[in-house]
C-alpha cells in the first residue's frame, strides 16, 4: 500500500461505517473502564506489549501503543520494581535497553489475558460459533488495515523528501 485509500461510498455505506465506529468506541470505552477497576490500564498495556516478544525496546512499545516513550519508561520502572520485567543493556544501541518478562511477569500477563478472554466468552456465549469466528476474522482484518494505514502515515510524516518521492505513485 503506497497511498492512504479513499473511496466514494453511498449514504448507506457511510452510515454503516458510523455505526461501526460508534460500536467500537463504546466497546473500547467499556473495556477501558472495566480494566481500570482491576488494574492500571497503562501498566497492563505495557506489560502485554512486552509479552509479545522475548525482548523489546521501550521505543517499540511506545510506537505500538502510540504513546510518548516517557510514559512507557515510567511504567517499565514500576513493572521492574514489582519484579514483572527485567531490563538488559541493548547491545545494538547502548542508549537503550531491552525489556523482557520475568516468570512472574509472564504469569501476570497470562492471568490478565485469561480474564479478558473469559469476559469476552461470556459476552458471546449465546452466539453461534460461526458468528464468533466471523467477527474475529473481520476484527483481525480491521486491525491489519489500521496498522497498514498507521505505518503509511508514519512513513509520510517522518520520511525524508527523497524517500517520499520514491513512494509517490507514478
Amino acid at each position: 500500500m503506497s497511498e492512504i485509500p479513499e473511496r466514494e461510498q453511498s449514504a448507506e455505506a457511510r452510515s454503516d461505517v458510523e455505526r461501526l465506529t460508534l460500536s467500537l468506541v463504546r466497546i473500547s470505552d467499556g473495556m477501558r473502564r472495566a480494566r481500570s477497576r482491576v488494574v492500571d490500564p497503562a501498566r497492563v498495556a505495557v506489560l502485554q506489549a512486552a509479552a509479545t516478544r522475548a525482548e523489546v525496546r521501550p521505543s517499540e512499545i511506545a510506537n505500538r501503543l502510540t504513546v510518548h516513550q516517557s510514559s512507557v519508561s515510567r511504567q517499565v520502572r514500576a513493572l521492574e520494581a514489582d519484579g514483572l520485567v527485567s531490563l538488559a543493556r541493548d547491545p545494538a544501541d547502548g542508549r537503550s535497553c531491552l525489556i523482557s518478562l520475568t516468570e512472574a511477569g509472564r504469569a501476570e500477563a497470562e492471568r490478565l489475558t485469561r480474564l479478558g478472554v473469559d469476559a469476552m466468552d461470556r459476552f458471546v456465549a449465546d452466539w453461534p460459533e460461526e458468528d464468533v469466528r466471523s467477527l474475529a476474522d473481520l476484527l483481525e482484518r480491521l486491525e491489519e488495515s489500521i496498522e497498514d494505514i498507521k505505518a503509511l502515515a508514519h512513513r509520510k510524516a517522518t520520511g525524508r523528501p527523497w524517500q517520499r518521492r520514491a513512494e509517490a505513485p507514478s
